[in-house]
């Protein structure tokens, strides 16, 4: 057969042989043409007649067909185009078709780094000799193919330019930006990258004029404004704030995106990747089906990897195994880190994928199917620019769904010629042997026991890895002999092999029963776990056993993954894993079960208790990552304990439940995300309903605190009559003893409430406690400013600066936040140096609470000092940080700050919008201390500004805006 290869990108090339072949206009080029448009797949006898003759087809149109085809093949050769049953088609490989050469070097590249990706670029680049299909580009088929492929070219220029300025080479990145953008002027992602570039060069103010004529053209032809990655990005160039770019050759450090961190290498699902990627690109919901163990979750890891570079968007992931119902959108807002910002979780989410998109990943879906394209659907309505991947082994059957099924790994026929480790479930098979006996290998003297040992397991990466772990061990034989043919056919198996289920069943029962218990009880861990747990764990229920050489099967036999973390290992059981071993330990019988589950409380209770010990003594962002590292063991252990199942909730597990909550309680500045603040406040609540009074011995007296705790959750929901309630009920509990953050939460919805005389009071009580010394007088520094007491605030600063070195780190960013605040009454410039540290150090180690009002009274203090661009800067990113986390006390602050800045600008009516609905809604708090002038005096002069009349009737829309539109109107006033 002669070789052909076809040139498409550009005027029509055929090459014979390497001799250029002229193909006559007309109906054979047309022919030719449309098999090149669908080349490799087959084309019906109608299209091919429609390609040929239009809308005038021959008497006979199939015979004339044919005629063409025969003429077609005496010109390329006989076996050019092939007869199928539905008509013809182009049998060539897609590497002589440069059409389909250039898609699969862009495929190639959106999963590459830049290094790899630049020489695929450069050569895509170069297979353009002009328009797609030159002169042929007139039938609707043909141009909807040249439009496809010139989308392609514009993409392949994107991502060329964006690997040169990776590579620290901005220079050709340039003329590259220019010829596209000529081309099409809208396109902003181009725009971002020319800006990036020449500023890279030291072309500042040309960058800015770009975004000027940009601006003024989206404006003048299309009456948009910028998007906001310009809007941001125009904003950094003027601050100097954009990246240098790396040294040639060096790429840019970027944070990893970690999910499956330690997993080992993907292997056979190199295309499966690549359309993954390109499917998540190009549509807004993306779902991957499958059986269990078939390696979807795996695969969407290693898409995670890749995708935040490609699609320029933040990754949230959900995991959604041990979700109950109704908790699938409270679980979504935990994994964006937002707080508790309406009553409809649902709705929070959505509101805040529409004014900060992101890539959503929801692993798991089967078992909450519902419920999550019930969340997805509204997602991918309302949220322009979200993009979501969903693992499931069911479709969510949504209208703008792009459904991926993934196949197990293809494993050989019986009886094939072709190398047996040539297939992709041989290679895995085969890698994970190596990785326990690294002198294992497929040879004539076993090949034939490997490919049967994976067609029996279905090819399923899953039950491959778990044959491979025991091949490693007991040799090949002995697992085939244990993986008998005729077990195919039993329930769980499959026409063809075991199945999954099987799979694990036949690994569970190969186990001694020590390894057995073991796997069922380590089924109560949520997330990673380290070997202390199983320890703690096997302690609990088995006292003075040792689960060291169980725990060490079961991680060689592939049923608990490991990788290695600093000096220890951090364990999981795999999901499917998990599941059965659940089954298992329900199996075991009820009290089992509740026993192993007390266990795990007891495990989770007793970490969190220590890092809530050490928080005034160790670094504070080492604690961040411990406490953060126990959120799904504790969320699930908390759950239990609000929600059992089929039994009485047991005194004992509501008080080591209530001890866990009070040491997350005790955690102070460390913010809880939804979904572990509401198990807390649940937990809190029964406490109350099941305990009274005098209940509480003196050894379990620190389960008040977890009543406490749960108050605390409830003042940062602004619930505040329920939180008062649970903090005096918390109180109660503890003998009527000052129980700390009993008084911390009445001092806090004292002060929203505007009581600063009760508020003072509660802080003040809360000092009894000694290692609280430091906050309570920050508590009352802050109290003392607010009515004005100067003298009394600056004496509480200095007892509180005193008593930051032997407390916290997040106790020192707070003291620093109140200095900061003090300071700004007689020293402006030392308190915005203070604001700054405190801002500072509160982010470095992830004091939510510290580090937002670090920064709303560092806007402040900028606005007031007429630093307005740094001020602008600063807001952007703040009011987005206050809105996701639905921080609307500060959010309401801010805007009033906000307001003065516009008003400063001679934006009026945009301030007097702001400033009418902070004052019009409940969540607000009070103005106090200066702010009551200040803001007089503001009112003042809007009404001189823009007239009375006007503005009430303004601040009459505002007051009847919804919150959250009033929040988006005041993202689009900031960068």
């Amino acid at each position: 057969m002669a070789r052909l290869r076809f040139g498409v990108l550009g005027t029509l090339e055929v090459l014979v042989d390497g001799r250029p072949v002229q193909v006559p206009a007309g109906r054979r080029r047309a022919v030719l043409t449309c098999l090149l448009v669908h080349a490799g797949s087959a084309v019906t006898t109608d299209t091919l007649v429609e390609a040929a003759w239009g809308g005038e087809p021959p008497a006979d149109p199939r015979a004339a067909l044919q005629t063409v085809v025969s003429r077609l093949r005496a010109l390329l050769g006989p076996e050019a185009v092939e007869t199928v049953a539905v008509g013809y088609r182009l049998p060539v490989p897609p590497a002589e078709v440069d059409a389909l050469l250039l898609e699969d070097l862009l495929t190639r590249a959106r999963t590459a780094d830049p290094g790899t990706a630049l020489p695929l670029l450069e050569r895509a680049r170069r297979l353009w000799r002009g328009p797609p299909f030159g002169e042929l580009g007139s039938s609707a088929p043909v141009l909807a193919a040249a439009a496809r492929l010139e989308g392609m070219r514009h993409e392949s220029a994107e991502l060329h330019a964006a690997a040169l300025l990776d590579l620290g080479d901005p220079a050709p990145a340039v003329p590259l930006l220019q010829e596209l953008l000529a081309e099409e002027p809208y396109r902003e992602h181009a725009v971002a990258l020319l800006v990036r570039a020449l500023y890279r060069l030291g072309r500042q103010a040309e960058a800015l004029d770009l975004l000027e004529r940009h601006r003024r053209r989206m404006a003048d032809e299309l009456g948009l404004d910028p998007s906001p990655e310009l809007v941001d990005l125009q904003t950094r160039v003027l601050g100097h704030e954009l990246e240098d770019g790396g040294q040639a050759g060096a790429p840019p450090e970027r944070p990893p995106v970690v999910w499956l961190e330690g997993a080992a290498p993907l292997v056979g699902r190199e295309d499966d990747l690549a359309r993954l990627v390109g499917a998540v690109l190009e549509g807004p919901v993306t779902t991957l089906t499958g059986p269990g163990g078939v390696g979807k979750t795996r695969l969407a890891a290693e898409a995670v990897r890749v995708l935040p570079e490609r699609s320029h968007l933040p990754v949230a992931v959900v995991e959604l195994a041990g979700t109950d119902p109704g908790g699938v959108a409270t679980a979504v807002a935990g994994a964006l880190r937002l707080g508790r910002r309406t009553d409809d979780p649902a709705e929070d989410v959505v509101d805040v994928l529409t004014t900060m998109p992101h890539l959503l990943v929801v692993d798991d879906a089967e078992h909450l199917l519902a419920e999550v394209a019930d969340l997805v659907g509204r997602v991918a309505r309302r949220c322009r620019g979200t993009r979501v991947l969903v693992t499931s082994r069911r479709r969510l059957d949504l209208p703008t769904e792009s459904v991926l099924p993934l196949a197990p790994l293809d494993t050989p026929s019986p009886g094939e010629k072709a190398p047996v480790d040539t297939s992709a479930a041989v290679r895995l098979f085969t890698d994970r042997v190596r990785r326990l006996r690294p002198a294992f290998g497929v040879d004539p003297t076993n090949g034939t026991a490997v490919a049967e040992l994976c067609r029996r397991l279905d090819g399923l990466p899953l039950a491959l890895e778990l044959a491979a772990s025991r091949t490693a061990t007991a040799g090949l034989d002995e697992v085939l002999a244990l993986l008998p043919a005729d077990e195919a056919s039993a329930p769980g198996g499959t026409a063809d092999g075991l199945g999954l289920d099987r799979t694990v069943d036949w690994s569970y029962r190969l186990l001694e029963e020590e390894q057995r218990r073991l796997l069922a009880r380590l089924s109560v861990f949520a997330g990673e776990f380290p070997p202390e747990a199983v320890r703690a764990l096997t302690a609990y229920l088995d006292p003075g056993s040792d689960p060291g050489a169980a725990l060490a099967e079961l991680v060689e036999t592939s049923l608990v993954a490991s990788r290695v973390e600093g000096r220890g290992a951090r364990l999981r059981l795999l999901g499917v894993v998990r599941e059965y071993a659940a089954a298992r330990l329900r199996g075991a019988g009820p009290d089992h079960e509740a026993a192993a589950h007390r266990a795990h409380a007891a495990w989770v209770a007793g970490e969190c208790e220590q890092v809530a010990d050490a928080w005034a003594t160790e670094d504070g962002a080492v604690l961040r990552d411990r406490v953060e590292a126990l959120v799904p063991d504790a969320t699930a252990a908390l759950r239990r304990t609000a929600r059992p199942l089929g039994r009485d909730l047991g005194r004992e597990d509501l008080v080591l439940a209530l001890r866990l909550v009070a040491a997350v309680g005790r955690c102070l500045h460390w913010v809880p995300g939804p979904t572990l603040g509401g198990a807390m406040l649940e937990v809190a609540e029964l406490g109350v309903t099941h305990l009274s009074p005098g209940d509480l011995s003196d050894d379990e007296l620190a389960a008040a605190g977890g009543v406490g705790a749960g108050a605390m959750i409830a003042v940062e929901h602004g619930e505040l009559d329920r939180a008062r309630r649970l903090a005096l009920a918390g109180r109660d509990l503890a003998g009527g003893a000052d129980e700390p953050l009993a008084c911390l939460v009445l001092g806090v919805e004292a002060m929203y409430r505007g009581d600063a005389t009760a508020s003072t009071h509660w802080f003040g009580r809360m000092g009894r406690t000694p290692e609280l010394t430091g906050e309570s007088h920050v508590s009352r520094a802050l109290m003392a400013l607010y009515a004005d007491d100067l003298a009394a605030a600056r004496e509480h600063v200095a007892v509180a600066t005193a008593a930051a070195g032997a407390g916290s780190d997040a106790g020192r960013a707070f003291t620093l936040y109140a200095e900061g605040e003090v300071l700004a009454r007689s020293d402006p410039a030392a308190a915005t140096v203070r604001l700054r540290e405190a801002a500072a150090e509160a982010g470095r180690i992830g004091a939510g609470q510290v580090s937002k009002v670090a920064r709303l009274a560092l806007l402040a203090r900028l606005v007031r000092d007429g630093q307005t661009q740094e001020a602008r800067s600063l807001g952007g990113a703040l009011l987005r940080d206050l809105h996701r986390t639905g921080s609307w006390a500060q959010i309401w602050t801010m805007l009033r700050v906000l307001a003065e800045l516009l008003a400063d600008e001679g934006s009026s009516a945009d301030a007097a919008f702001l400033l009418g609905a902070a004052e019009r809604d409940p969540s607000a708090p009070p103005l106090m201390g200066e702010d009551v002038a200040r803001h007089a005096e503001l009112r003042q002069r809007l009404a001189e500004e823009v007239g009375p009349a006007v503005l009430q009737q303004v601040q009459a829309v505002a007051a009847t805006t919804p919150r959250t539109q009033v929040v988006r109107r005041a993202m689009r006033l900031l960068p």
